[in-house]
């Protein structure tokens, strides 16, 4: 009995459906857990962040920001992301950086002054990022207290608080104690000023920023304030993208960061941000 050509193709259609669906890869996109859903396989055409160096170019930029977005998504600001995921996600980074409309943002006070939260960071050298706590997400004081503290002290957030036209910079990281027990606040408070080129000028992207002193605030106890004159830590950061929304920087301990711009300015480190930030 010969099988009719319309039911044939109809069971085409249906092992073809039937068929798991395996992406090679190299096209796996950096947001997709397979741990967590090993039978739910994300399609490329669905998920922007499947796209690789070569095709970024035909994304918008509305679309480049959303599928950068979705590839930190879970990374808990970068500390939980693997070499692998932070591989994939460096191009999209640098995709952006590709798009920065502000030419000079360094001499655009109303463009990069403001209230910003850390999304994700970084490092650009593996290596350096094994034997140097500088550059992670917590900051040099917070890394350097989890260890003593056996994993008691969690990061809640990390902002910053930057300000050209006053010359005042802030970061901020708050934490829980003992699984929220406590909660309390690290502000590192300094300076920031444009940088000199070799040339004398004032650089377009680049700031130097120099930190003064630190506010330790836990639970109810009464503030700490502690000065740092004694090692006075600078440093430079360079903002590679801004728009309205997301600023990209790189920074000097060798890390690259995405920050989110937070519309509420109520500043909750050392003194309420100005009305002139908002």
């Amino acid at each position: 009995m010969q099988t009719s050509p319309h039911i044939s193709h109809y069971r085409l259609v249906v092992d073809t459906v039937r068929a798991p669906i395996r992406w090679p890869v190299a096209a796996r996109c950096p947001c997709r857990r397979d741990d967590l859903h090993p039978r739910r396989p994300t399609a490329p055409r669905r998920c922007a962040c499947y796209s690789t160096a070569n095709d970024l170019s035909v994304l918008s930029t509305s679309e480049l920001k959303a599928a950068l977005l979705q590839a930190v998504r879970g990374t808990q600001r970068g500390k939980a992301a693997s070499p692998a995921q932070r591989a994939a996600i460096l191009p999209l980074l640098e995709a952006l950086e590709g798009r920065n409309a502000a030419a000079e943002p360094a001499r655009s006070p109303l463009l990069v002054s403001g209230v910003w939260a850390l999304i994700y960071q970084a490092p650009l050298d593996e290596f350096r990022a094994s034997r140097d706590i500088s550059g992670t997400t917590e900051g040099p004081f917070l890394a350097a207290l989890q260890p003593l503290s056996r994993g008691l002290v969690r990061t809640r957030a990390n902002m910053q608080l930057l300000d050209l036209r006053e010359g005042r910079a802030e970061n901020l990281a708050e934490f829980s104690v003992a699984g929220g027990r406590w909660e309390g606040a690290l502000n590192i408070i300094g300076t920031v000023t444009p940088q000199v080129d070799p040339q004398g000028g004032l650089s377009p992207s680049r700031v130097d920023v120099a930190f003064t002193h630190f506010e330790l605030r836990l639970g109810s106890l009464p503030k700490v304030t502690v000065p740092l004159a004694w090692i006075q830590p600078k440093g430079w950061i360079e903002t590679t993208y801004v728009d309205d929304d997301l600023r990209i920087g790189r920074g000097d301990k060798g890390s690259i960061f995405l920050t989110s711009r937070v519309k509420d300015t109520r500043w909750r480190g050392a003194s309420p941000s100005p009305t002139s930030l908002s």
